[in-house]
């Protein structure tokens, strides 16, 4: 099928969805719906009788899921009309399960953003408001799940990919512990941080899938689910809070973060507040950085019209790349040729990320989890963002503590908290390397109780 967009007609949206699928990049012209009835991980019965989206995750990029019914374009001129000759991993478990592919939807072009805005095909804004970002880059994801038109839908969570847009959008945003999730067909950004995420309506969703992904492959030497069942539960009720965080964020989100520790209190739960170093929150984003468009320029490599992209037939690789590749693309490779180039500055961010992965080692043998806001606020203006290097690395420590999960490979969680301005407001929930199912099961407690908040 050829890569277009179709009306929502074709896949049941109805007054739920907008007049067209922007956000979506390719969709099953057939759309027709599934009715089943599965049992969840906790032996809850899970609905799933509307069809399913799965973010095009494996050779789109951040539409980077291949499979070999639709294109992969990772929302890339670069890789327009690519089509897969098999499918991902986690698109092979969930067909074997009765689920069917429906479509695939816009990222950030080759998930280089973060916001949404970024496409090859235009922008796409946060459903709740137009003029507010969706976050990203695993944004069409996040859309189609908001507007109702698909249970769930997978996206690719590299530094905070699913679970920002799921914040933004007021979803369920889990990324699993590192290496539990085959990657096999999926488009990298970054090997050494990519986890494949899941983003829901419903937490009970997000269980059942995982559940049916966490499963050993072969082909991906990283799954850590081989041989052995990481996934476990803890009967410790001890969560670390951020010390004096609560100065960086609005009286309305305080008061919802303030209401949830209350709640856990209620539960039986005791909240320790932490100290995070300066050195380490202060270099989050900027270790993230560098880390990430490193591994970027290496991955990218294959865009030159042999391994991948339309041929080249005067042998014109940069001048291919200067025209195909979008203006973000470009920045992240151009950071990323800077970095590699310039002495010490990789090893710097991996020992920042060494003393990540250790200071929350030291946190998780006092505690079983560490709960914070999703984001410092609410989805921002589209126009006020700034995506610059300078603008990037400017970004208060508060809004970025979602990539202490991605550079400590360890499960974290966003679930919906309240509403802050009219927009949804998410909180998150890490633990331990492996702790996948005590994440789950601490949200499964709280988000009965937020509920009454």
């Amino acid at each position: 099928m050829p890569l277009r967009l179709l009306p929502v007609k074709y896949v049941g949206g109805g007054e739920k969805a907008t007049e067209g699928f922007h956000f979506v990049s390719s969709i099953d012209k057939e759309g027709l719906p599934i009715t089943e009835v599965k049992t969840g991980p906790y032996g809850k019965k899970v609905s799933a009788s509307v069809p399913k989206i799965i973010r095009q995750l494996v050779d789109d990029g951040h539409n980077v899921i291949v499979d070999e019914d639709f294109p992969t374009t990772a929302s890339s001129a670069f890789l327009i009309n690519f089509c897969p000759n098999e499918d991902a991993t986690v698109i092979k478990l969930l067909k074997k399960k009765g689920y069917q592919l429906l479509g695939k939807t816009v990222l950030d072009e080759f998930a280089c953003g973060g916001t949404g805005l970024y496409a090859s095909t235009g922008p796409i804004f946060n459903p709740h408001n137009p003029k507010r970002v969706v976050g990203g880059s695993s944004s069409g994801s996040a859309i189609v799940v908001a507007k109702e038109i698909v249970p769930f839908a997978l996206g690719h969570d590299t530094g905070d990919s699913v679970r920002r847009p799921a914040a933004y959008c007021g979803l369920v945003g889990f990324k699993p512990t590192y290496g539990l999730i085959s990657r096999y067909g999926v488009i990298p950004m970054a090997s050494s941080l990519d986890t494949v995420g899941i983003l829901a309506k419903k937490l009970s969703t997000v269980q059942e899938i995982f559940a049916i992904l966490a499963q050993p492959d072969s082909r991906d030497l990283i799954t850590c689910a081989r041989g052995k069942k990481v996934v476990r539960h803890t009967d410790r009720k001890k969560i670390a809070v951020i010390n004096e965080l609560e100065k960086h964020l609005p009286p309305e989100l305080n008061k919802l973060y303030d209401h949830a520790q209350e709640k856990l209190r209620k539960l039986g739960y005791s909240i320790t507040k932490i100290n995070i170093p300066p050195r380490l929150r202060d270099n989050l984003q900027l270790t993230y950085l560098i880390l990430c468009s490193t591994e970027l320029v290496n991955h990218l490599n294959s865009l030159q019209g042999i391994t991948y992209g339309p041929p080249n037939e005067n042998g014109e690789i940069a001048a291919k790349r200067s025209e195909r590749l979008g203006l973000v693309v470009k920045e992240r490779l151009l950071m990323g040729g800077y970095f590699l180039s310039e002495k010490g500055l990789l090893e710097k961010a991996q020992k920042v990320r060494r003393l990540v992965d250790n200071w929350l080692k030291k946190v998780f043998r006092d505690c079983d989890f560490l709960m914070f806001p999703s984001t410092n606020g609410p989805a921002p203006p589209a126009a006020d963002f700034n995506h610059s290097f300078a603008g990037l690395i400017s970004s208060h420590w508060s809004d970025n503590l979602l990539l202490l999960g991605n550079l400590a490979g360890l499960p974290s969680l966003s679930l919906p908290l309240g509403v802050v301005d009219g927009l949804p407001v998410n909180v998150n929930l890490d633990s331990a390397y492996g702790q996948d199912e005590s994440v789950l099961q601490l949200a499964t407690e709280l988000e009965v109780e937020l509920v009454n908040i």
